[in-house]
């Protein structure tokens, strides 16, 4: 098992795993988002899935789902709620379908469940919890800025997608 840094260390490295993976899924889609449905008849526009990513995407995606969930319980457990969620929802919800969100949402949301009960089990005394906390501010805000930009970068390429 990694630990905390380890795992939430590699969300720099795999930043753009998550917009390539809406970009793949959205960009797959492109052709079929090319025209106005009002002006070409019988063109149905196409959202995109889990299910159209290959199993190594599938298996990096749930990767960066634990990992992303497991730095928001922190954010929360130190009183920050970056609301992650319904910000990726805004971002991407144009572009994949929704019942891939919905699953990607649900283990994002049991995860996270998982690990802010943790946090506040081992931590969870008012002294030991100022004490986390402080030790992990500052990648906290670190890393807060990186999944901003992602959730950031992932709107930009679902609304730009029209032009892929």
């Amino acid at each position: 098992m990694h630990s905390f840094q380890q795992m939430v260390g590699r969300n720099a490295g795999i930043a753009g795993y998550v917009i390539a993976a809406l970009c793949l899924l959205a960009g797959a889609g492109a052709a079929a988002q090319t025209f106005e449905p009002s002006t070409k008849p019988g063109i149905v526009l196409v959202k995109l899935g889990i299910k159209d990513m290959s199993k190594a995407e599938q298996t990096n995606l749930w990767k960066l789902v634990d990992e992303y969930a497991t730095v928001d319980a922190l954010q929360e457990f130190c009183g920050t709620k970056l609301n992650l969620q319904r910000r990726a929802w805004i971002a991407v919800s144009a572009c994949v379908e929704p019942a891939s969100l919905k699953q990607v949402f649900g283990k994002f949301k049991t995860k996270k469940a998982e690990y802010l009960k943790q946090w506040e089990t081992l931590h969870g005394e008012a002294e030991a919890k100022k004490t986390v906390c402080e030790r992990f501010k500052g990648k906290l805000g670190e890393y807060s800025k990186i999944m901003s930009t992602q959730i950031n970068q992932a709107a930009t390429a679902c609304r730009n997608c029209f032009f892929c």
